[in-house]
């Protein structure tokens, strides 16, 4: 805690575009023409360049299925448009670090696991966190979770007794203190740590669900303080994602 870790961890990075430069035009091309009416059509206006085959004129046949295909390209351009916006925003936004110098402003794209970071009330939490401290007595904070399993009812989440009574903040980053967290797994109501402080005497206390701020849930009441423990692609929240798929009709897949 308050040291740089020397592991390799996945950047804090949150990416739900399906495309990009490159693979745009071709993953939706592809996507258009699995549409077995889209495939019919394309296969009908090739053999109008064949004499034998010609019956009236090319535009007649290529028109409407550009048409068609335009309308399907111009959808995807705009939908992971918004996709790439949104997740610019979230990427960008700005969060205080504690650091030797004080409070650090940092994007949330920087961040890594063992940063110690402040969540202030109402803002989102940018990584999987242990909570340390909080600006209430008690170490007591609510969290918002509807973003990640649908629930409207606030959570109650502790942090760890050791932390919450020592003075300062910055008390944490002139102690010897270390956690050891469970390997990145989907499970969003489970948990299992442990906080060592290597002070004398040594100190241990086991860490549950009660003292985690997954990403994507958002504190409502109190300042809180939380170390990352999991960051980017091994977040909780980013583990349940699944990919966005291209729809079909009935009909088409019939």
């Amino acid at each position: 805690i308050g040291q740089d870790c020397l592991q390799k961890f996945p950047p804090n990075v949150i990416k739900n575009t399906k495309y990009n430069i490159f693979t745009f035009l071709p993953l939706v091309l592809w996507n258009q023409f699995k549409y077995f009416l889209n495939a019919f059509f394309l296969t009908l206006a090739l053999t109008q360049f064949y004499p034998p085959l010609q019956v009236g004129y090319l535009y007649t046949y290529w028109v409407p299925l550009g048409f068609v295909i335009g309308i399907g390209l111009f959808r995807e351009a705009v939908e992971d448009l918004i996709r790439y916006t949104r997740d610019k925003e979230l990427n960008s936004r700005r969060y205080a670090k504690l650091t030797q110098r004080g409070p650090l402003s940092t994007a949330s794209k920087d961040l890594k696991v063992g940063d110690i970071v402040y969540i202030e009330k109402g803002c989102r939490v940018p990584a999987d966190m242990i909570l340390l401290r909080t600006t209430d007595n008690s170490g007591a904070i609510f969290l918002k979770t509807d973003q990640l399993d649908g629930e409207t009812d606030w959570k109650l989440r502790k942090a760890v007794s050791f932390t919450q009574k020592l003075k300062t903040d910055e008390d944490l980053l002139g102690l010897e203190l270390s956690i050891y967290a469970e390997k990145p797994q989907k499970d969003i109501h489970s948990f299992i740590g442990k906080y060592t402080s290597h002070g004398n005497p040594q100190q241990e206390e086991a860490l549950d669900i009660e003292n985690t701020m997954w990403a994507n849930t958002v504190a409502a009441s109190e300042t809180s303080l939380g170390i990352i423990i999991y960051s980017g692609t091994e977040c909780r929240a980013n583990m349940n994602n699944s990919t966005p798929n291209w729809k079909f009709g009935l009909i088409d897949q019939e």
